[in-house]
This record gives structure tokens, sequence and C-alpha cells, in this order.
């Protein structure tokens, strides 16, 4: 898999979560499918509008671990069942602002991921408790405020980053590369950052 960036990650108004990727030129990467009604996180990814063709599927790792995201395992894999890799919360940091691990196919680290405003969650969050007017004083803060993530390689040196674009409803996420690489790590940073935006969606 050979990505042309920037990637754009837009969720589709619709009634169930729905995630589409569309690279530099429009076309279409993947189709995203969460599935609903779940104690644990399963997502399905496709190829097609039609989602007639599985490329790979992602599930939290343990009973329950999709309520416990903190400190949640994500399991990615390919439609053959062949692993692909895995994203892992690091744990209570995670509460704080996203803060991952994006893992390869032996369970090695080969990304972290953070928040690079980390501070502006927690005022959102603080923000939103207050009854009825703070709702609608969060949705101008997260209208004006757009966070970024940023993806470091195993020797510490920024290699992607992800933007959220301005919108009340925080539905459109766009994916930068920071420098050249060999495309061998797309797969896992798309599988992995299509992760990362649909747990940072629900959280705000």
């Amino acid at each position: 898999m050979k990505l042309t960036f920037p990637l754009t990650l837009e969720f589709k108004f619709s009634l169930f979560t729905e995630l589409r990727v569309t690279d530099a030129s429009g076309a279409l990467v993947a189709l995203v499918k969460e599935k609903t009604f779940s104690v644990r996180d399963e997502v399905r990814v496709y190829s097609d509008e039609t989602r007639r063709v599985q490329t790979h599927a992602m599930k939290a790792q343990g009973f329950m671990a999709g309520a416990l995201d903190w400190k949640a395992r994500r399991l990615i894999s390919r439609a053959d069942g062949s692993p692909v890799g895995a994203l892992q919360a690091q744990g209570l940091r995670t509460l704080w602002g996203a803060s991952y691990d994006l893992l390869g196919p032996e369970q090695e680290a080969r990304f972290t991921i953070r928040d690079d405003q980390p501070w502006l969650s927690v005022v959102e969050g603080a923000i939103g408790v207050i009854p009825f007017i703070g709702d609608l004083i969060a949705m101008g803060f997260d209208y004006l405020v757009n966070p970024t993530y940023t993806v470091t390689d195993a020797g510490g040196q920024p290699a992607y980053r992800v933007h959220k674009k301005r919108s009340f409803l925080s539905r459109r996420f766009t994916v930068e590369e920071l420098q050249p690489r060999s495309g061998q790590d797309d797969e896992l940073v798309l599988l992995g950052l299509i992760q990362l935006v649909l747990r940072e969606r629900e959280r705000g």
C-alpha cells in the first residue's frame, strides 16, 4: 500500500459511525464502518463504497475493552487474519490527552502518537460539565480550537501530523507526511490513525 498525502478522513452524516478516507487526488482509499451497540470496539475497513470488499478489521483486545478506553489495545489485521499491528493506549496518560503507541505485527513499537496541546481537552471537558450553557460554549470552543496530533517514529523523529479541521461536528481530519518515507509503513499508519480519529472524535 502506497499512499499519496495529504489524506482526508471525513465522517459521513449517518446514524452509524462511517468514515471515508481519500488521498491527495480525492480517490477513495478506505471506507470505515464501526460496529455499534457493542461493549468491545469493532471496526471493519472496506476498499469500496458498496462495502463488498473488506480489507481489514480492528478489534479491541479483551472483554469490555471498548469501555476501558484509557488502556485498551486495538488489534489491526487484514481480512485474511494476518496481523498488521495494534494501537495501544498509554494507560492513565491517555486521560490527559491523546497518547498512544502504534505497534507493528510483532507488537514492537513503531510509532508514538501524541496530542500536541493536551490541555485543550481538559479545558473543553471542564466547560462541558456546566449544564446547558456549558454544552453551547463547548460547541463553540470545539469549532474555534482544533487539535493536532504528531506521529513520531521509533527514532523520535516527527513523521506525520494529524489536523482536526474546523467544524461544529468534529467530522473531518487531514493527515500530512512530514518527511519522505519509503511507504512500507503506510498500511500500519493509515489504520492506526483511523483508530485515533475514531477514539478522539468520541472524546470530543
